[in-house]
């Protein structure tokens, strides 16, 4: 029995999600705030026996999204699959659809609703009945509403998710129509049914290990502490005549303890002052006497774990002296031992959900532990925003959260993919690239040059990082686009996915037709033109109808369309470094700037291909400054892959963008004033940006400014 559908309705984080997981190890990722904790609050107030069965909820737990919360419903709703036969499994089978006396005996569903009483819900539904129904008379009704109108009510057998819009809207409430259903009518096949003799929670065993946790204070527990659970299970085993030996020496052991000289002469030291103190008639007698415990079950208590480390295999020390990592590995695989080895047997399902590992593992326990982390009888869910975790998680059995407009989204990354694309997506996917993962917009490249020198060019130039934009930049290397891309659709995961790749037309004229290539440069380009296009028609093709993704090409090639857009400077500034011989360093530049593509951009396409791509862009990346122009295909890229950008941001590009450009252009006579100017025009009004960032560019120095521009000569 496993847990194989989680629904959420307006509880918190979540407005309206349903969540899939499968056998064995579950994956929950997503970045700070986006409700990784409350999903598994939400978890355990359905099938962890340590919560209480008297659900307080707040205001607060309500989705803000709603709107107004009364009159809502929060609605938390589990499927399980895999029932067995026992009675206690057999009590939450689903009614199958529509027919209230037969069941799915292999599904079962168990639900809280926390729900206005149905005194008031009688009122919204006489309400809906009403032909003069109206917003002042809902809200007549809602207007004294408190929490204290609320129940909790636990069902089991029911069959509708609530997290579907349609449902919600039919058997809960339509606030829109005002409609609402009669609640003398529900069905149990729809609502489910009160469990009456049995407690579902108490069936279940579920260990919570949250993030920041004691391990040290869990292994003292007296209730729920694994090793003596462990120990517990092993008595029964030992034979009644050992138990009666060991006790037998221990009552032998406290007796010589107790009648050591030494302990009886403390004994009536103390005995003698009480009655110097009080005197002999109120003076109580007293005696030390040794009280280690002579039961088998209490003896089994007094056991504590040893630890060693694995670098000192001759020293071995109490838990505390073990590093937090450490401790937590002893005691996830105490409570595993524990499952497999002791509550099968009196439990119907086992489930450990184990809050960010990461917080107390490094790189290689995360990633080794989770490889391993695998046990038939229990059922594991790991919330984590590690990228070494999630990088060895398998896809189908893996949730993303999403921060979305007052509401978490998610997405499952496996959703409609076949067996095989799964697995290569799986291999493919290691801890760089699983940040992708979550990133809130994603731009695919496919080499170091775009993967080195993109994320400066953003930096330098708009003053906030592609990290700031919430854009992961991944190198795909030689695997196709498609691999990855597929990841992004409505189905999946539903996040803006930038292909940045190149046209590969030719820089230099071909005739017509290719048979009259005369040189192998001519041949080399016209190959690599046929095969750009063939691959926009396929890319093209791929993106048609997937609003997520869409592709962004280079005219030439990155190199090429870098230099193209007015950035001969970057590039001729890192080859004086390189170069020591200024005739060299002429020639080169002349060649750079010279306007015809086939002359600069067979000069470029040479310069990378002699200091290799990626340390060409490392290179120019030195270079880089906030007058450097982003070709227009890579802004373009940024701007679809990200998701928003909200006017703190922007405010923040612009002041960067005022101020650095101000300061450059004061720096010194080598700049090309002639980019600044440029870059000043594309605001509309110099005189509106001047008043609404005045604190930052005042008058006088824009004035300066462009004195200084025209002092230039550019017009």
């Amino acid at each position: 029995m496993y847990i194989s559908k989680l629904s959420i309705r307006n509880f918190r984080n979540f407005r309206n999600v349903s969540l899939r997981f499968n056998k064995g190890v579950n994956t929950v990722i997503g970045e700070n705030g986006c409700g990784k904790t409350n999903l598994f609050h939400a978890i355990r107030i359905l099938i962890d026996e340590s919560m209480p069965r008297t659900i307080k909820l707040h205001e607060t737990d309500f989705n803000r999204s709603v709107g107004g919360w009364k009159g809502n419903w929060i609605i938390i709703q589990i499927e399980f699959e895999d029932l067995d036969s026992s009675e206690e499994a057999q009590s939450i089978a689903m009614h199958k659809m529509g027919v209230v006396n037969d069941f799915d005996h292999s599904k079962g569903t168990y639900s809280m609703y926390f729900r206005p009483r149905i005194d008031i819900r009688r009122k919204l539904f006489e309400l809906s009945e009403d032909e003069f129904k109206s917003e002042e008379l809902l809200e007549e009704i809602l207007v004294d509403v408190s929490l204290n109108d609320y129940e909790a009510v636990f069902t089991g057998r029911g069959n509708i998710d609530f997290s579907d819009d349609l449902n919600y809207s039919q058997y809960v409430a339509d606030f829109d129509s005002l409609v609402f259903p009669n609640p003398d009518d529900e069905r149990a096949d729809i609502y489910g049914v009160k469990m009456y003799g049995i407690s579902i929670p108490n069936e279940f065993a579920c260990t919570f290990a949250k993030a920041l946790r004691d391990v040290e204070s869990d292994l003292r527990s007296y209730r729920d502490n694994p090793l003596l659970n462990l120990l517990r299970d092993k008595e029964k085993n030992i034979s009644i005549d050992k138990k009666t030996q060991i006790e037998s020496q221990i009552t032998t052991l406290n007796k010589n303890i107790s009648d050591l000289d030494e302990v009886k002469l403390v004994s009536s030291g103390i005995s003698q002052s009480i009655k110097e103190t009080v005197g002999e008639t109120y003076a109580p007698n007293v005696r030390i006497k040794s009280e280690l415990p002579d039961e088998m079950e209490k003896l089994l208590q007094s056991l504590k774990l040893w630890v060693g480390d694995s670098d000192e295999e001759d020293y071995e020390g109490r838990l505390w002296e073990l590093s937090l990592g450490g401790a937590n590995l002893i005691y996830l695989s105490l409570k595993l031992l524990e499952f497999e080895k002791i509550k099968k047997e009196n439990k119907i399902a086992n489930f450990i959900l184990i809050e960010e590992p990461e917080a107390h593992l490094h790189t290689h326990i995360q990633k080794t532990l989770f490889q391993k982390l695998k046990n038939e009888r229990t059922q594991i869910f790991i919330s984590t925003h590690s990228t070494n975790i999630s990088s060895v998680s398998a896809i189908g059995s893996m949730n993303i959260l999403g921060k979305g407009n007052r509401k978490t989204e998610v997405y499952n990354p496996a959703e409609n993919l076949s067996p095989k694309n799964i697995i290569k997506l799986e291999r493919y996917l290691d801890a760089n690239r699983t940040n992708l993962l979550f990133a809130k917009g994603i731009i695919l490249v496919e080499g170091d040059a775009e993967h080195i020198l993109i994320p400066t060019l953003i930096k330098k130039v708009f003053g906030v990082s592609l990290d700031e934009l919430g854009i992961s930049l991944i190198n795909i290397g030689s695997t196709g686009f498609e691999n990855l891309a597929q990841l992004f659709s409505e189905d999946r995961i539903r996040r803006n996915c930038s292909i940045l790749t190149d046209n590969d037309l030719s820089i230099v004229p071909l005739p017509d037709p290719a048979e009259r290539d005369d040189t192998a440069y001519e041949k080399n380009c016209r190959q690599s033109e046929v095969a750009g296009i063939a691959r926009k028609v396929k890319l093209d093709r791929y993106c048609q109808d997937n609003i997520y993704v869409e592709p962004f090409y280079a005219k030439y090639t990155f190199e090429v369309d870098f230099l193209r857009s007015n950035n001969s400077y970057e590039v001729i500034a890192a080859l004086k470094k390189e170069y020591k011989k200024n005739t060299e360093i002429d020639k080169i530049e002349k060649l750079l700037k010279d306007k015809s593509v086939a002359i600069s951009g067979k000069e470029i396409l040479r310069l990378a291909e002699k200091f290799k791509k990626g340390w060409f862009a490392i290179m120019i990346s030195d270079e880089v400054t906030c007058i450097t122009v982003i070709p227009e295909y890579i802004i373009n890229a940024v701007v679809f892959s990200c998701h928003s950008f909200n006017n703190a941001t922007l405010i923040s590009i612009a002041k960067y963008r005022l101020k650095s450009l101000s300061i450059t252009c004061f720096d010194g006579d080598d700049k090309d004033y002639k980019k600044i100017f440029e870059i000043l025009n594309a605001f509309a009004s110099h005189a509106e940006a001047l008043e609404y960032y005045k604190e930052t560019l005042p008058n006088d120095v824009l004035t300066a400014l462009i004195t200084k521009i025209n002092a230039k000569g550019i017009k």
